[in-house]
C-alpha cells in the first residue's frame, strides 16, 4: 500500500474526532507536498495543533540526529605553505618558479656576468 493515502499514525483528541477526514486531508496534501519537493521516501515530522490544523515541523532528518562528525584535535592538518611547498597545490604567483638554477638565471641580466676576481682597486681622490 501506499504511504500517500495512509489513515492518521496517532489517535486524534475527542474533540477533533469530528474534523478526522479534514485533517487526514491535510496529511494527505503535505504528503504530496514533500514528494514534489524532496521526493519519495523522505522523511518529515507534521505537528496538529488544537483547531486541527497541520503544520511541517521538519523535513529530512530531525534535528536531533543530523549526523556530525567530531573533529579529532590531534589530526595533521598541513599548512597553505607546506602544501605549496611539496607540489600540493599551485602558487599564488604564476611566475614564480620553482627551479633554483632557473631562478637564478631569471635574477641576473644576461649582460653582466659575475666572476670570481681579487679585490677591487682603490677609488680614485
Amino acid at each position: 500500500m501506499d504511504t500517500l493515502l495512509a489513515p492518521l499514525a496517532s489517535p486524534l483528541p475527542s474533540y477533533l474526532e469530528p474534523y478526522r477526514f479534514w485533517i487526514w486531508l491535510q496529511m494527505v496534501a503535505w504528503r504530496l507536498y514533500v514528494r514534489a519537493v524532496k521526493g519519495r521516501g523522505i522523511p518529515f515530522m507534521t505537528v496538529i495543533d488544537r483547531q486541527g490544523t497541520v503544520y511541517l515541523k521538519w523535513i529530512g532528518h530531525p534535528p536531533h540526529e543530523v549526523p556530525q562528525a567530531p573533529e579529532d584535535p590531534l589530526a595533521f592538518r598541513p599548512s597553505k605553505a607546506f602544501r605549496i611547498a611539496i607540489g600540493d597545490l599551485d602558487s599564488a604567483y604564476p611566475g614564480e618558479s620553482r627551479n633554483p638554477v632557473q631562478r637564478a638565471a631569471n635574477e641576473y641580466p644576461r649582460g653582466i656576468h659575475f666572476t670570481k676576481s681579487g679585490p677591487l682597486p682603490l677609488p680614485d681622490i
